[in-house]
């Protein structure tokens, strides 16, 4: 469980740090912590009203599904990486709620929101770590250009070969008027 203390200074172990070392880390208040490779990642909390409606809007997809999502939470990928994705899917209950990092396997979807900050590590880091770590299914939300309240989606499903592979693009606002079953395609299930 990550303690909570107010933003000050915080004693950092030795590194490379392990997730476990990473967890009893305190929370930074306007920070985002990341392991990466063992070292510590520390950037500014999105700070784009965008941004986090967005978000809101794709834990709510999922939530009127019956999935149980969280948003912001880390994921540990390898024994020294533990990025934080923007919306987590889980494949059944929290079995514990004050963890503040869970491991890839209890994930059936992990989905960025791409800030124009985050855009390389969204893009190109993030994917990678989630396929080696066999996460079934990654989504890249981004700005739609055309409408500032609006967002695009790409659905990426992990093939046999360990990598993503786009599977859909919805403009978000029709992904949620055609609900979560709609989007599959094939029928079958998110994460199978």
């Amino acid at each position: 469980m990550r303690d909570t203390s107010p933003m000050g200074l915080i004693e950092i172990p030795k590194l490379p740090m392990t997730a476990e070392e990473f967890q009893k880390l305190p929370e930074v208040e306007g920070a985002r912590l990341e392991l990466w490779e063992g070292s510590l990642v520390v950037t500014a909390a999105a700070q784009m009203a965008w941004h986090s409606e967005i978000a809101r809007r794709v834990e709510d997809f999922f939530r009127a599904a019956g999935l149980v999502t969280s948003r912001e939470l880390g994921v540990v990928v390898a024994p020294r990486d533990v990025p934080i994705p923007d919306v987590l899917v889980f494949r059944g209950p929290i079995k514990n709620p004050r963890q503040s990092q869970f491991p890839a396997e209890d994930l059936m979807c992990v989905i960025e929101v791409v800030s124009p900050e985050s855009v390389e590590r969204d893009t190109k880091l993030k994917p990678g770590k989630y396929a080696t770590a066999r996460i079934p299914e990654f989504w890249l939300v981004t700005e739609d250009t055309q409408d500032l309240f609006e967002a695009n989606v790409e659905i990426y499903r992990l093939t046999a070969g360990g990598d993503y592979a786009l599977a859909q693009k919805w403009p978000l606002a029709d992904l949620e008027q055609a609900g979560y079953d709609s989007r599959l395609g094939d029928g079958s299930r998110l994460g199978a």
